[in-house]
């Protein structure tokens, strides 16, 4: 006769891992989003012309909402990549200080989690934002804006999401780095536990999302821009996470 203890072990191995799901989930929006946007190019124009017209142009472009998240974003997103890149290099200091004014709790976590996840944060950003979003994807594809192209009153032929254009330094629609700076926030995920990773994923998303809308609203980016900005974040915490993973394996017992 099998115990009760054994029998909610053995069930807990069987019981698939919510952070597993959760990856398989978001792997398999992936390859959809790229099989869909491979399929259907235009899909970005049909999604962009619903707030677009002749008259007006991009008739959300100004509002006071939209214009807050454009003009807000970059500055709270890169303000607080340099608190946490000071904290990262401060820590000794800081821990120090409280450790002198009796707070050892707060001084070993200046040291260990705090300094961790703020080192883990700005190599995200470094990677995601910096080197992928900008370095690669604006600096090689050279996309033209929605309000840059034809159908939206531009000058300029629609280019899909995979199609690459020659300005590169004009057209750079691919992929939003405004979006990108919210859905950076799950970052601050990835030295937690499963509850609070998982939360992050989910701040972060929205964030992305509510920013990357306010950018289609302005003409700014298409659909495709703010999805496949998303996953460009993701990867990049992925590739973080598995990296610190490995690095602390090694330093490991």
């Amino acid at each position: 006769m099998i115990s009760e203890p054994r029998r909610r072990s053995r069930r807990h191995l069987e019981e698939q891992d919510p952070d597993e799901l959760d990856t398989r989930l978001i792997w398999a929006g992936l390859f959809f989003s790229l099989a869909i946007f491979a399929q259907f190019p235009g899909l970005d124009l049909l999604v962009s012309v619903n707030y677009w017209n002749a008259e007006q142009g991009f008739f959300h472009r100004d509002d006071v909402v939209v214009r807050a998240l454009y003009d807000w974003t970059p500055l709270i997103g890169r303000g607080l990549i340099l608190v946490l890149a000071l904290f990262a290099m401060l820590a000794p200091l800081i821990a120090r200080v409280l450790h002198k004014t009796g707070r050892e709790e707060q001084a070993c976590k200046a040291m260990g989690p705090w300094r961790h996840l703020a080192t883990i944060t700005v190599c995200c950003a470094l990677l995601g934002n910096g080197l992928v979003i900008e370095g690669l994807c604006k600096g090689l594809m050279g996309r033209p804006r929605p309000v840059q192209v034809v159908q939206f009153g531009g000058t300029e032929a629609y280019h899909g999401p995979f199609t690459p254009g020659d300005n590169t330094v004009n057209h750079r629609s691919f992929v939003s780095s405004h979006a990108a700076a919210g859905f950076a926030l799950m970052s601050l995920g990835l030295t937690c536990g499963p509850v609070w990773r998982r939360r992050w994923v989910l701040i972060g998303t929205i964030a992305g999302a509510v920013v990357g809308f306010g950018r289609m609203l302005q003409g700014g980016h298409f659909l495709s821009d703010i999805i496949f900005s998303f996953y460009a974040i993701w990867l990049s915490c992925e590739l973080v996470a598995w990296a610190d993973r490995k690095r602390l394996s090694r330093s490991t017992p």
